[in-house]
């Protein structure tokens, strides 16, 4: 396994889980801030992974849904 692998296999695990907090209707702050946060360590090692940017975006546009609505 690649260090890139490793990358992606570790923020779908943080995605999924983050998915079953917005489907039961929890915020999923915090799994956005790492999943971020993995994105850009993964650019400072030089990686660029389309998967990992899919998943910041799609639990970022979730979670401004809850913020909208005033969920702490």
């Amino acid at each position: 396994m690649t260090t890139e692998q490793a990358f992606e296999i570790v923020s779908k695990i943080i995605f999924d889980r983050a998915c079953q907090l917005i489907v039961g209707g929890n915020p999923a702050y915090e799994s956005e801030k790492v999943l971020f946060h993995i994105e850009m360590s993964m650019h400072e090692w030089g990686y660029k992974s389309p998967k990992v940017s899919e998943y910041c975006d799609v639990i970022k546009q979730e979670n401004d849904i809850m913020r909208d609505m005033g969920i702490e």
